[in-house]
Parts: structure tokens; C-alpha cells; sequence
């Protein structure tokens, strides 16, 4: 994590394409959401080489969309609404999304500038139970976009790791990780997470799918034939379900 007072490069734009490549044309692995601080390995005639500080995730930006900032204070805030004004020195500069992130003051401070947005879009999900229904109002309907981490296209797993946001829960970005760091649980509650293996392997181990659970035998996943809705588990012939997982009482960051 990022210590107290310490610089980094955070996500300068609303929404970025992490890429596999150096190369516009290459595929999209993951997100960057705004604030989202990095930490650049490498770079590469106008590319950089970034890993995420809270999930680990690498890949490829432009460089022009990362910004020297300082973070102060301890413990993040995230935009807790569909979509948020966002400020540099009291003025207006654009929008930013739902599970963008701020330190806990409420300000990145930059050599271009403070950036803000309201105080009342900021969610402290730290001990904060995770809010089912903000959540389906804020997403339903969202298209699926491999690699996406917004309303304007998500992914199973981006949207569940932007979900835990909301409980103070920073998770991994791929299914397959978010299972290892998880309890099992035979008694899942609304909230929980529900891991699925592709029905028809012979002998089903590799995570291919994540979801909500909702409760009364319901999820809310993101599936590229339906975007992010609600479902019955009965309904899902093309997944077995693999286990149920929870964070447990604790917060933690990966």
C-alpha cells in the first residue's frame, strides 16, 4: 500500500485501457480508474509499464495519463455514485466514475493542482456492510466489456472487485485470484461472492466466473449474452458452481 504522505502515480483520466501491450490495438486486460495509484516499472517510447498498488494487476498505459500526486492521511474513500464532478483547484475539469478512489482527505494533491469532487459522493466503505441495492441501481444493465471496470462496460470480476470497494475491501482483479484470498463458506449471506467453473470440463477446477450474491438462491453478475443483471443460479447451465466465498469480519487489502 501506499504509506502515509507518500508519492505515487495515480490514474489522471476517468477511465484507462490497461493493455497487454505497448500498442493501442492491443488487448485490454484491465481498467484504471481515476485515483488509482500505480506504481511505473517500466517505460517504453510514450508507454509506461504499471502494477496497481492495491490489487497488484499490471500492464500498459500512455504515459500522458499518469499524474505525480501525494497522498495524505491514511485509509481511501471511494466515489460511491454512478458518476461524479471532479475539480482541480475549486474548478471543474470533467467526470469520474463509481469506485474511482481518494485518500481519506478527500484531496490528491499534484503539482498541477488539489483534485476533488463532492464530499457527498465519497463512500468510507471501511466496516461498511455492502450496499446490494446502490449497487444494481448503479450497475444494472451495465453492457460487458472484457476488462472493464465501470457502468460504461464491466466484466464479472471488475465489477465485483469495484463492488468490495464499498466494504473497504480491495480485491485482486481476476476471478481466479479473488477466490484465493476469500473464506469458504456453507452458509453464504447477500454479499458473499459466488466462484463458478465452466460446466462442461470433465473435471471442473479453473475459476471462469464470479457474481453477487443476492440471496433466496439469486446473483448479480455480468455475462457477455446479458450484461450485468440479476439471475436465479438454477438458470446458469453453462457454469458449475464452484464454492462460495466470503471476507469474513475483517477488512483486508491485498
Amino acid at each position: 500500500m501506499v504509506a502515509k504522505g507518500e508519492f505515487c502515480w495515480i490514474a489522471g483520466a476517468a477511465r484507462t485501457a490497461l493493455r497487454a501491450e505497448p500498442d493501442h490495438r492491443s488487448e485490454q486486460v484491465s481498467e484504471l480508474l481515476w485515483g488509482e495509484p500505480q506504481q511505473i516499472l517500466e517505460e517504453h517510447r510514450g508507454w509506461a509499464y504499471v502494477r496497481g498498488w492495491l490489487d497488484g494487476y499490471a500492464g500498459w498505459v500512455p504515459s500522458g495519463v499518469l499524474l505525480p500526486a501525494w497522498r495524505e492521511g491514511e485509509g481511501w474513500q471511494i466515489v460511491g455514485v454512478r458518476q461524479a464532478p471532479l475539480y482541480r483547484n475549486g474548478r471543474p475539469v470533467g467526470w469520474v466514475s463509481v469506485g474511482s478512489l481518494w485518500p481519506k482527505t478527500g484531496f490528491w494533491r499534484t503539482a498541477a493542482g488539489d483534485y476533488t469532487t463532492l464530499p457527498e459522493a465519497l463512500w468510507p466503505g471501511e466496516g461498511r456492510k455492502l450496499p446490494l441495492g446502490r449497487l444494481r441501481r448503479i450497475f444494472q444493465g451495465t453492457p460487458y466489456h472484457w476488462g472493464g471496470k465501470s457502468p460504461a462496460g464491466v466484466d464479472c470480476s471488475g465489477l465485483v472487485q469495484v463492488a468490495y470497494r464499498f466494504r473497504g475491501v480491495f480485491l485482486p482483479r481476476d476471478a481466479y485470484q479473488q477466490v484465493e484470498v476469500l473464506s469458504p463458506t456453507d452458509s453464504p449471506g447477500p454479499g458473499d461472492l459466488v466462484f463458478f467453473t465452466a460446466a462442461e470440463e470433465k473435471a471442473p477446477s479453473r475459476i471462469v466466473h464470479v457474481g453477487l450474491y443476492l440471496g433466496a438462491g439469486h446473483i448479480f453478475h455480468a455475462t457477455p449474452s446479458g450484461g450485468v443483471h440479476g439471475v436465479p443460479l438454477s438458470a446458469l447451465f453453462t457454469h458449475r458452481i464452484h464454492s462460495y466465498r466470503t471476507p469474513g469480519e475483517g477488512n483486508f487489502v491485498i
